[in-house]
């Protein structure tokens, strides 16, 4: 007998709006990781404050930090850095650990949302490194070619370490040499190559209307200014100390004493989104980051140098179809005009393999 038309309308109601919703959980050290864990570790990453994360969350700040406690103990791993006063006052931070969990549970997340039967929820290309807009800009394009990225953000530095030690095929990476001005060639040795990426602008972060007169690093020697530093190893901490070596010159004071006189600068700051935080929370006057984040957060930017973003990988992983999806997706025209929108700039030699 054919269905009739009532029924027929109501099950095309109710098969047109239906989709496949999945719960994304984690197993880490034979616990479940569940998303309202990655919510309170989402939330203190965004806010730097443990009060400001539990009003975000709507509860209270002891219950949220029982919270973290908790997750801490079940998964014998620290997740939280929690300072109490010193200068610029108390702040919370995700450890790598934590940062690398919430990236997880993102990809697995974007993963299930377009699973296909029998697929593995884990990424088939993992960047660390520095922390930059361009990297997620590439990330979204290559998930439309079917590859799911996983970023983490530990700096320059730590990415190339860990690129070594073969825990990721790519390290966002700028860091300046010294002596030469020129950026990133100085990290490519021992079996990496160079893949070049694109330009952007990077100089100090400020309150709006920039109420300590900041506009050079000599500004960061008044007592009257707070530094949020980045952490050492990272292409911001690089550049600084640069800074400070011409800087040295030109007033002929060694290095070391004017790092002395610059409050803050031993407080350090994982990401630039934590330390332009910081600055906008009012517990520093100014930190280095690049023009995105200033604007992402509402802060004035004074600009000090325009610097070149690449990504190194073992020379092995080039011929990696990930890796190379990757570099087709840097030389692509789409990958400009996105880049483009959040203050990236591509030229000729964007996508150049540079093997030493």
């Amino acid at each position: 007998m054919p269905v009739s038309v009532g029924v027929e309308e109501e099950l095309s109601k109710v098969l047109g709006s239906t989709r496949l919703a999945v719960s994304v959980e984690l197993m880490v050290n034979g616990e479940r990781v569940g998303a309202e864990d990655v919510a309170v570790l989402r939330a203190l990453q965004s806010t730097g404050s443990l009060l400001a994360a539990s009003e975000a969350l709507g509860v209270n700040y002891r219950v949220l930090w029982s919270r973290v406690s908790n997750l801490e103990r079940r998964l014998g791993v620290q997740l939280v850095r929690r300072t109490r006063g010193g200068l610029g006052g108390g702040r919370v931070m995700l450890t790598a650990t934590a940062q690398l969990l919430v990236e997880r549970f993102r990809v697995a997340e974007r993963k299930a949302s377009r699973m296909r039967l029998g697929e593995a929820l884990g990424a088939e290309l993992r960047i660390y490194g520095s922390d930059c807009p361009g990297v997620e800009v590439a990330a979204s394009l290559l998930e439309e070619r079917g590859v799911f990225a996983e970023y983490l953000r530990v700096g320059s530095i730590a990415g190339l370490d860990l690129l070594k030690r073969g825990y990721c095929h790519l390290a966002g990476v700028h860091v300046v040499d010294p002596e030469t001005g020129r950026y990133n060639e100085v990290v490519v040795r021992e079996g990496l190559a160079l893949i070049r990426g694109y330009w952007r602008e990077i100089g100090f972060m400020v309150l709006p209307g920039n109420p300590k007169n900041i506009y050079s690093p000599a500004d960061l020697l008044r007592r009257n200014v707070v530094l949020a530093n980045r952490n050492r190893g990272s292409g911001s901490y690089v550049l600084l100390e640069k800074l400070l070596k011409d800087l040295s010159s030109s007033l002929g004071v060694p290095v070391q004493a004017l790092k002395r006189r610059i409050r803050g600068f031993e407080t350090e700051y994982i990401s630039h989104g934590e330390a332009g935080l910081a600055v906008l929370n009012g517990k520093a006057d100014v930190a280095i980051g690049p023009r995105w984040t200033a604007r992402q957060l509402g802060l004035d930017f004074v600009p000090l140098a325009k610097e070149r973003f690449d990504f190194a990988t073992r020379r092995e992983l080039l011929k990696d179809e990930n890796v190379e999806t990757f570099v087709e997706v840097l030389r692509s025209k789409e990958f400009a005009e996105k880049a483009a929108s959040v203050g990236l700039a591509v030229d000729e030699e964007t996508g150049k393999v540079l093997v030493p």
